[in-house]
C-alpha cells in the first residue's frame, strides 16, 4: 500500500500535472508550426490545434467582454473563450485552480523556482515584506489597468477585432516572437530570478495571476487549520511557495494561495491542515488536482460536443492569411 500510496502522490503533484499539461500545450505549439509550414507548401498538412488560443488572452479578453455585453460567441476563434472560462470557473471554484495547476507559462516559472527550491535548502529567498508587497501591488495596478482598457473597448470595435485576419494568426505571430534576441534575453533575467525569489512574472507582473487571484478569494473550498491540533512545526509555512505564514491563518484566503496543497502534504498531524470544501467536505490533497483538471477537462469537453470550440474558418483561409504576409508585419494592434 505505501507503494501505491507513493505513486499516487507522484501522479497527482504538482510537478507531474503541470510537466504534462506543459508538455501538451509545448506540442500544440509544434502542431501549429507546422500547420504554417503546410499552409507555404513546405509539409503534409496537420489538423491547425485551437488550444493555442491560450497565447493571445489580451485579445481573446476583448472578445469574452463582448460576448458578456451581448456580442454573441465567436465563431471565428471560440477555444479563447473556452479558455477564458476554464481559467474563470476554475479560480473561483478552486482557489485559482488555473494558476497553480493550468497554466502552461507559470509552470515553467514555477520549474525555475522549484529548481532553486532544490539548490537552495528547499526554499526561495524571501525578499522583505515591504518590498514583496510593492512588488504584488504592481501586478494589481497592472491587472486593474488591463481591465479598465479591456471593459471600455466598445462593443462594435470587440466584435470587429474578431474578423481582423491579423488576429487569425497571431499566434503564429507570438511564437515568432519567442525567438527574438530580446525576448530570450528577457526570459533569461526571469528564469535566474524565478530561481532565487520563485516564479517573479506570476508574482509581481502578471496581470491575469492579478485577476484570478481576486476571483480565488471567492473560493468555497480552502485550506483550514485547526488550531487545538496544531503542533506549530512550521512545516506548513516553511512549504509555502508563495511565503504564507500558514501556521497562523485559521482559513487561508489570501489571494496568493493558489491550492497547490504543498502546506497539506506535509503536516504531521492528522486532521489539523486540511482543503475544505462547503460543508466542512474534506478534500484530500491528492483529490485537489483531479477536482482542477477534471473541471478544466469537462469545460473542454462540452465545448467540443456543443461545436463550440473548433474554429469555423477553413484551412485555406488560413493558408491565405499566412501567405498575405501579416506574419512579417509589425503591427501596435494588441493581442
Amino acid at each position: 500500500m505505501p507503494s501505491v500510496e507513493r505513486a499516487r502522490d507522484f501522479l497527482t503533484s504538482r510537478l507531474f500535472v503541470r510537466g504534462v499539461l506543459l508538455g501538451f500545450f509545448v506540442f500544440a505549439c509544434v502542431q501549429l508550426l507546422r500547420f504554417a509550414e503546410w499552409a507555404r507548401g513546405r509539409g503534409p498538412h496537420v489538423p491547425r490545434p485551437e488550444s493555442v488560443a491560450g497565447l493571445l488572452p489580451i485579445g481573446h479578453f476583448t472578445s469574452f467582454f463582448a460576448w458578456l455585453k451581448g456580442g454573441g460567441w465567436d465563431t471565428l476563434l471560440p477555444a479563447g473563450l473556452v479558455i477564458i472560462i476554464g481559467a474563470v470557473a476554475t479560480s473561483v471554484l478552486l482557489k485559482r485552480g488555473f494558476c497553480g495547476w493550468i497554466c502552461p507559462l507559470g509552470a515553467v516559472w514555477e520549474g525555475q523556482a522549484w529548481l532553486g527550491r532544490k539548490l537552495m535548502g528547499g526554499r526561495n529567498v524571501a525578499l522583505p515584506r515591504w518590498l514583496d508587497g510593492i512588488g504584488r501591488g504592481v501586478r494589481y495596478l497592472i491587472a486593474a489597468a488591463a481591465l479598465f482598457v479591456l471593459i471600455m473597448v466598445p462593443l462594435a470595435e470587440a466584435l470587429a477585432f474578431r474578423e481582423l485576419p491579423y488576429m487569425w494568426v497571431a499566434d503564429l505571430k507570438i511564437l515568432g516572437g519567442f525567438t527574438r534576441p530580446g525576448f530570450l534575453a528577457m526570459l533569461g533575467v526571469a528564469s535566474v530570478a524565478s530561481v532565487f525569489f520563485g516564479p517573479v512574472w506570476c508574482r509581481w507582473l502578471c496581470p491575469l495571476g492579478g485577476w484570478y487571484s481576486l476571483l480565488g478569494m471567492a473560493s468555497p473550498c480552502a485550506v483550514r487549520r485547526d488550531p487545538e491540533t496544531c503542533i506549530h512545526c512550521s512545516a506548513c509555512t516553511e512549504a509555502c511557495h508563495a511565503f504564507l505564514d500558514v501556521e497562523k491563518a485559521r482559513a487561508v484566503r489570501s489571494p496568493e494561495c493558489d491550492g497547490c496543497m504543498d502546506c497539506v502534504r506535509v503536516c504531521p498531524v492528522p486532521g489539523c491542515l486540511e482543503a475544505r470544501a462547503p460543508g466542512n467536505t474534506r478534500i484530500a490533497p491528492w483529490v485537489w488536482p483531479l477536482l482542477v483538471v477534471g473541471l478544466w477537462l469537462a469545460i473542454y469537453a462540452g465545448a467540443r460536443l456543443t461545436g463550440n470550440w473548433d474554429t469555423r474558418l477553413p484551412d485555406d483561409v488560413f493558408r491565405q492569411v499566412i501567405n498575405s504576409g501579416l506574419l512579417e508585419e509589425r503591427t501596435r494592434g494588441g493581442l
